[in-house]
């Protein structure tokens, strides 16, 4: 009994991760994992594995997909770097499936109240830097070269802001669905408004269509009346458009539309270049040459530099000194395994989704769209955000359909 109060409470601090360095991370992430073993050792769980084992397969297919490249690889150490990047979403199925009874409704709430405070604390403290700096100052300086709210937001979190801004939207989207599904509106309401005007602040733009995305598809799930949510869905969007059109954000989307679509050259100066067209020309191309094998999930990288060694342009952060991946987590699986390989990336993806709880499909809808700008589960901090909430998620489902048919 005390083994799986201590197991229960240290299951609970995991929703520290967004504060957590990697580092301080890992090593709770260990422990928690002999604390899973031991108390599957003891309860003897361990057949559960067998009886989920297609559960198992699914949950762990992120990493699993490496594993199984192995004995094509040719260059170990970069195949390894994806192996131990991708661990969490072995770790994570394993330890929860062995201990099924400790993934309760209570559970998911403390976890969620946790993961929500750490949301809200990194946000405060990209606030208190903003202050420091001063407010008046940071809004005149701040511009699309010289975005002065992202750098005080970063350097306060030392996080890459596309995906703070995830971690923040998907915390304002879980008290979004609090206030619908149980009324509570007060301290809810208020944790929204911060959150969501400081993604706004730091003008992480996909982050903020995550969440204008997840609070219609919240609406349509939750609200009876037609009206209403049509209504809503009308007018939210046109909200969207004037903050937009009156913040930050606004220069941003301006210089990326204005940008031409040309390879980036020597002729450009900085604010010329589109990186992003830059990096989608080559991982389209080599996806198209390599449709049906890929490249190798070893070999991306190196493909990708030798494409980007063909554009000419030169400055402080141009190809030769910064490593760009595709950008797309949708590429990168093509990239490294071809068209199946994306598909049954797609079908781990998705294939929970049908008959899941609304909090969970809005999870899902929010990191679909975050997948097409950004390599999420290239970086740790994204890795385990997904891999944690989304076995919890699949666990409970698993665990209240059980119940539902013994019953």
């Amino acid at each position: 009994m005390r083994l799986f109060k201590i197991f229960y409470v240290v299951t609970c601090t995991l929703g520290l991760f967004p504060l957590l360095k990697l580092n301080y991370f890992s090593v709770l992430m260990m422990v928690w994992l002999v604390l899973a073993i031991a108390n599957a050792v003891h309860n003897k769980t361990f057949g559960i594995l067998k009886t989920h084992k297609y559960s198992f397969i699914i949950l762990s297919f992120f990493c699993l997909m490496y594993v199984v490249y192995l004995p094509f690889a040719e260059d170990f150490k970069e195949l390894s770097k994806s192996i131990v990047k991708s661990l969490p979403f072995l770790i994570f199925p394993l330890g929860f499936l062995l201990n099924k009874e400790i993934v309760t409704e209570k559970l998911l709430r403390t976890v969620g109240k946790i993961f929500i405070f750490s949301i809200i604390v990194l946000n405060v403290l990209g606030w208190i830097n903003v202050l420091d700096f001063g407010w008046n100052l940071a809004w005149h300086q701040n511009d699309f070269y010289h975005p002065v709210f992202r750098e005080l937001f970063f350097k306060a979190t030392s996080l890459h802001l596309p995906y703070l801004g995830l971690l923040s939207v998907f915390g304002a989207l879980w008290l979004t669905f609090k206030i619908f599904s149980t009324k509570k509106i007060g301290l809810n309401l208020t944790a929204i408004v911060f959150i969501v005007l400081s993604v706004y602040i730091y003008s992480a733009r996909v982050a903020l269509i995550c969440y204008l995305v997840g609070l219609l598809f919240i609406i349509w799930k939750s609200i009876k009346n037609n009206k209403v949510k049509w209504l809503l869905s009308a007018v939210l969007p046109l909200c969207a458009i004037a903050f937009i059109w009156f913040s930050p954000i606004k220069e941003r989307y301006i210089k990326d539309v204005k940008k031409e679509l040309v390879l980036p050259h020597k002729d450009q100066q900085p604010h010329e270049v589109n990186y992003r067209y830059g990096i989608w020309y080559c991982a389209t191309n080599l996806i198209s040459d390599h449709f049906f094998t890929g490249v190798g999930a070893d070999k991306v990288q190196q493909q990708l530099n030798n494409c980007y060694g063909n554009f000419t342009y030169k400055s402080y952060e141009d190809f030769t000194k910064v490593t760009y991946n595709s950008h797309n987590q949708y590429f990168d699986q093509m990239l490294k395994f071809g068209i199946v390989g994306l598909l049954l990336f797609l079908v781990a993806l998705l294939y929970h989704y049908p008959g899941s709880s609304v909090l969970y499909q809005t999870f899902i809808v929010i990191t679909v769209i975050s997948l097409l700008s950004e390599n999420v589960f290239d970086r740790q901090i994204g890795v385990v955000f997904f891999s944690l909430l989304n076995t919890i998620f699949v666990v409970l489902k698993i665990n209240t359909v059980e119940k539902s048919i013994s019953s």
